[in-house]
C-alpha cells in the first residue's frame, strides 16, 4: 500500500469513542471544576462586594491589594480575612461569612449597638424629664397672664423645690455650702431663659392651633366674627373668632390676631383670606358673618359682609348683639340729664388725675385708707 492510500485510509477512519467508567467521570467533573475556578481567578476587585459585605474592606500593602473584613482584624482575629489575602475569588469571601470568628465579631458589634442605643434613649428620656416641667412652667406662666421675664426664677423656685423633696407634709432642706456655686455646665443648655421660653410658647401654640383648625375643618360650615382693636402704641389689628359644630355640639373659639395697615373693606377682606390659607382653613365654607356694624363690614355694595356674599351667595350677616346693646345704651343715655351729668363728671375727674403725678399719689392714698381705716 503507497503512502497515498495510507493517508486516505486514516482520514476516512472513524476516531475511536472511550468510555469512562463512573469514578473516571467523577474524577474528571472534580477537575473540570477546579480548571473553571482557575479560570475564575480574578487580578483585581468586584466592586460589588463591599456594597454586599459591608464588612469587607480593602488596603494597599508593599505596593499590594489586599482585602480584608474589619469585624475581625478589630478583634484580633487569626483568620486570612484578618490579616488580609490577595485572593479575590467570591466563594472564599462567603466561605469566610460562615466562620465561627466571623460570627462571634457580628455578634459583638450587634451588643455594641444596642448598648448604645439603650444608653441614647435613657439620655433622650432624662432630656425629657427634665423639659417637661419647663413647659409646665411656661404654660402655667401664659395661662395666668403671668410676663415671661419671671419664667426663670420659676424653673429655679421648681428645681429648689425638687432638690430638697418639698411635699405636702415634710420639707427637708439641704445643709448649707460654704463652697462657691458653680455655673452648670449643660450640653444642650437649660432652657430657662425667656428666650426659651418664648420657643416654648411657640411649640405650644402651634400644637394648639394645629388641632384646632383640625377640629375647625371637620364641620361641614362654620361662621365668623370679627372685631378691630387699637394697641397702646396705636396699631390696627384684627380679631377673628369661629363658631362651627364638632360632635354635635356648637363650639365657639378664637382664632387669631391680624395685623392691619388699613380699615377698608378691601384689605379686612384679603387679610381674612390670606389667614384662612396660610393655616389651611376651609374658608369657602364660610355660612355666616358677624361684625361690629361698621359701614366697612357691613356696607352693602363694597363691605367685608358684601364680598364674602359673592363667594357664597347663602352667607347670613348680622350686626353684634352686644355692640347693639352698646349703642343702644349710648342713644339711650343722651336723652337723660342724668346720665350726661355723670359722664361729664367722669370725664373731669380723669383729666385732673391724670395730668398730675402727685395728684395720682394722692388717690392712691386714698384708696388706702378707705380699705384699712386704722392704717
Amino acid at each position: 500500500m503507497s503512502n497515498k492510500e495510507n493517508f486516505n485510509s486514516k482520514k476516512n477512519k472513524m476516531p475511536e469513542i472511550i468510555e469512562l467508567s463512573d469514578d473516571e467521570m467523577n474524577n474528571y467533573d472534580e477537575i473540570r471544576e477546579l480548571e473553571m475556578k482557575r479560570l475564575h481567578y480574578r487580578k483585581n476587585i468586584d466592586k460589588d462586594w463591599f456594597s454586599k459585605y459591608t464588612w469587607l474592606e480593602s488596603e494597599e500593602n508593599n505596593q499590594e491589594i489586599l482585602i480584608f473584613c474589619k469585624l475581625c482584624r478589630n478583634r484580633n482575629g487569626t483568620s486570612k480575612f484578618s490579616k488580609g489575602t490577595n485572593v479575590f475569588r467570591l466563594d472564599k469571601i462567603k466561605k469566610h461569612s460562615n466562620t465561627n470568628e466571623h460570627k462571634e465579631s457580628e455578634l459583638m458589634l450587634l451588643n455594641s449597638y444596642q448598648t448604645e442605643s439603650n444608653r441614647d434613649n435613657t439620655e433622650q428620656s432624662d432630656k425629657k424629664k427634665s423639659i417637661i416641667p419647663l413647659i409646665m412652667n411656661n404654660y402655667f406662666c401664659s395661662k395666668h397672664n403671668i410676663p415671661l421675664n419671671v419664667y426663670s426664677n420659676l424653673c429655679n423656685l421648681v428645681t429648689l423645690q425638687t432638690g430638697n423633696n418639698i411635699s405636702d407634709k415634710i420639707s427637708t432642706l439641704k445643709p448649707a455650702s460654704l463652697e462657691k456655686p458653680s455655673k452648670p455646665k449643660s450640653k444642650y443648655g437649660s432652657y430657662k431663659s425667656p428666650i426659651a421660653a418664648c420657643d416654648f410658647l411657640d411649640s405650644i401654640a402651634s400644637v394648639i392651633k394645629n388641632s384646632l383648625f383640625e377640629e375647625l375643618n371637620s364641620s361641614p360650615y362654620w361662621s365668623i366674627m370679627i372685631d378691630e382693636a387699637n394697641s397702646i402704641d396705636g396699631n390696627k389689628h384684627l380679631a377673628i373668632v369661629g363658631k362651627y359644630i364638632a360632635n354635635n355640639m356648637p363650639i365657639m373659639r378664637y382664632l387669631g390676631l391680624i395685623d392691619l395697615e388699613s380699615t377698608d373693606s378691601e384689605h379686612i377682606y384679603n387679610k381674612i383670606k390670606l389667614f384662612c390659607i396660610s393655616n389651611e382653613i376651609s374658608y369657602q365654607n364660610v355660612i355666616h358673618f358677624g361684625s361690629d356694624g361698621a359701614s366697612n363690614m357691613t356696607g352693602y355694595k363694597s363691605g367685608v359682609a358684601a364680598r364674602f356674599k359673592k363667594m357664597n351667595p347663602f352667607i347670613s350677616s348680622n350686626h353684634c348683639v352686644s355692640h347693639r346693646l352698646h349703642l343702644a345704651g349710648e342713644d339711650a343715655s343722651d336723652e337723660v340729664i342724668y346720665f350726661q351729668k355723670y359722664e361729664k363728671t367722669l370725664r373731669a375727674l380723669y383729666g385732673y388725675f391724670s395730668r398730675s403725678h402727685k395728684r395720682q399719689n394722692i388717690l392712691k392714698l386714698m384708696q388706702v385708707i378707705n380699705y384699712f381705716p386704722n392704717y
